[in-house]
């Protein structure tokens, strides 16, 4: 079986013909994310009362930027109004709230004084009720409230207040409000009602009373994170409330419960905007059940991008993130580099990441580098240098295992041949910890006499998880299927991940223990110069498994530690071989014949690699798969049987 060539092991961009990435024109996010584009069409033709859009997105998202671009491109009306609050002229104790044309609200005020002035001096003041109602389309609620203000000054009345309007939202200009929630409290979000003491008496007024976010977005666009609203479950079912009810009750703090202070409810004119990844949205299902009713409109935040249906808009995309953050141009040669990093961040050769917070701390990384290096451009080396130094600055766990194999505190070997021991490949993953790494790890197989069963050791020792298990069952189930398909098997076999000391999971190692059954059944070795990775299904088919890249890097890493021989490599399904990224060093060393990486389609053409022996069929004595079923059928008292009709047929 041949290796895999260099050309195969990263992927290959048909860059546009460019010099620098500023002579493409620059776009944002929202144009390549179709999805989002029509859900956001669908939205501002809705004829809905606070209608909810939930975006599945993941993070690293500029949900802010997105809103306004695609907001900006479809909505083509506003309801915008200003929002003030007076003393209620009745009810000192209840503020009512006034809706006002948009960006009237600083000269309402002006005209309400002027109003208050000339009534206090029993002057005529029915021009200026004229012009505040004529400014204001001759809206009923303030026509009322100016009638019984005139009313309340002619009767000599007095205020709670000197100032009569608390001006609480003002819209300068026609822009649409596109308000981001974050990080806030009940207060934050719906508004707050402050309260004074004096004398041992609490009281409050409208003057008090403090807007909160969902005030400032209304009659345009409210963005919340799902994750917020976990947090603080309450406000969801507040925040739906207010959506069915049309109104926004006020917080009130809890100093005020025995103290009766109630400001009318203003109207709610809003689109929601919910934002989180998919275990969020299933979160919040779960927590209200209403959610697939209320969020009828929904789309996907596309994380990763076809390089090869159009690389030039996400080139594009990369000048706009560029021009965002303020980061040096870069050239060809730079651009391809960064293809290649955003691919790996994909785990694929065609695709590249859309994650917009991992992309730009590698540009800012590398702009650093060149700026130090006083280059007016980003090219490959300042990439390739601010890999090679967040690796490093990441890399001391690394260093520390390494640092065990050389001081022959693990026990791997990646030279000779051994009967039931194998090399497998693992990633390892630390919680808070961004950088994952590979690390091999030694699988041992033993037999004995007993009822066919293959014991999983980590799973008796409560180390492995329910996929791992379920793994080692699909190995049983493949050995039955080809060697217990007529008697059962009279061995059991105990597979272990030595020096493990931490739980494990998945399936990736299930054709690495079943190579470790099959040499240790055959008592055929195995070649210790290789590592094997790849999933199973009950016939012997290999199939993918993730973090191929990491895997092969780790097993490279330590054939370098215990000496390049020329002879050592991978063995992984045929099917990762468009997950394949791998580095400059691993690489290079393929390139050289100093590393291979060979893929299988099933477990034969691994075993055969990994033992140099044919594994032929289980009736043909002289193959690997012959000799096990001969051992097992002596072992089951059929071997002088068998080994007769065998011979009688041959004949």
């Amino acid at each position: 079986m041949q290796p895999l060539s260099p050309a195969e092991l990263n992927p290959v961009f048909n860059l546009p013909p460019l010099h620098l990435l500023s002579e493409l024109p620059v776009q944002s996010f929202s144009r390549l994310q179709d999805r989002a584009d029509s859900a956001f069409a669908t939205l501002s033709a809705l004829k809905a009362i606070n209608p909810i859009l939930l975006l599945n997105g993941f993070g690293g998202v500029d949900y802010e930027e997105l809103v306004h671009d695609l907001v900006a491109k479809h909505a083509n009306h506003a309801n915008l109004f200003d929002l003030c609050y007076a003393e209620n002229l009745t009810h000192p104790q209840k503020p009512i709230w006034l809706k006002l044309k948009a960006g009237s609200g600083l000269v309402f005020c002006e005209l309400v004084g002027q109003l208050l002035e000339l009534s206090s001096r029993h002057l005529d003041a029915e021009h200026v009720v004229e012009r505040i109602l004529k400014k204001q389309d001759q809206n009923p609620k303030i026509a009322h409230y100016l009638s019984l203000l005139s009313q309340h000054v002619a009767s000599g009345e007095g205020f709670s207040h000197p100032v009569l309007i608390n001006l609480m939202v003002h819209r300068s200009d026609n822009t649409m409000p596109i308000v981001y929630a974050r990080q806030f409290t009940p207060e934050q979000l719906f508004g707050a009602v402050h309260f004074q003491t004096e004398q041992g008496s609490i009281f409050s007024h409208h003057h008090l009373l403090e807007p909160g976010l969902i005030h400032q977005a209304n009659g345009g666009y409210l963005i919340v994170p799902i994750e917020e609203l976990l947090e603080q479950p309450n406000l969801w079912f507040r925040l739906k409330n207010a959506l069915i009810t049309r109104q926004i009750e006020w917080s009130r703090p809890a100093e005020m419960a025995a103290f009766y202070f109630q400001p009318e409810a203003p109207p709610l004119d809003i689109h929601l905007i919910l934002v989180g990844d998919r275990l969020a949205v299933a979160e919040l299902y779960l927590l209200d059940r209403e959610l697939d009713t209320l969020a009828f409109l929904r789309a996907d935040i596309l994380p990763e991008w076809d390089a090869q249906q159009d690389l030039p808009a996400y080139l594009s995309w990369i000048g706009h993130l560029c021009h965002k953050h303020q980061l040096l141009d870069l050239d060809k040669s730079g651009v391809e580099r960064l293809c290649r990093y955003s691919s790996r961040l994909t785990d694929h050769q065609h695709r590249l990441s859309l994650v917009e917070a991992q992309l730009v701390a590698m540009l800012q990384l590398a702009d650093v580098i060149a700026r130090r290096e006083q280059h007016t451009l980003i090219n490959a080396s300042h990439i390739m240098q601010a890999q090679q130094e967040q690796d490093y600055r990441l890399s001391y766990l690394v260093e520390q295992t390494d640092l065990g194999v050389r001081d022959g505190q693990y026990l791997m070997q990646t030279q000779g041949q051994a009967v039931g021991q194998i090399n497998g490949l693992s990633v390892i993953q630390i919680t808070g910890h961004p950088y994952d790494f590979g690390e091999p790890v030694r699988l041992t197989a033993t037999v004995h006499l007993g009822d066919g069963d293959v014991s999983d050791i980590e799973r008796k020792a409560e180390l492995a998880g329910h996929i791992h298990a379920k793994a080692m069952m699909i190995i049983h189930g493949y050995l039955a299927n080809l060697f217990g398909a007529e008697h059962p098997s009279p061995l059991s076999a105990n597979l272990v991940f030595e020096q493990s000391y931490h739980e494990i999971d998945g399936d990736s190692a299930s054709l690495t223990g079943l190579c470790a059954l099959l040499s240790a059944l055959a008592k055929e070795p195995i070649y210790q110069h290789f590592a094997v990775t790849g999933a199973l299904d009950q016939f012997g088919n290999v199939e993918p498994v993730g973090g191929v890249n990491e895997k092969i890097e780790g097993f490279y890493r330590l054939c370098k530690l215990q000496g390049l021989t020329g002879k050592q490599g991978i063995i992984l399904p045929l099917s990762n071989r468009l997950q394949l990224n791998l580095s400059d060093e691993v690489a290079a060393a393929v390139s050289a014949g100093q590393f291979h990486i060979y893929p299988v389609a099933h477990v034969v053409q691994a075993i055969e690699l990994l033992t140099g022996c044919e594994a032929g069929d289980i009736e043909q004595a002289d193959t690997l798969f012959g000799r096990i079923r001969e051992r097992l059928d002596e072992l089951n008292g059929h071997g002088v049987e068998h080994g007769f009709f065998r011979r009688w047929f041959q004949r």
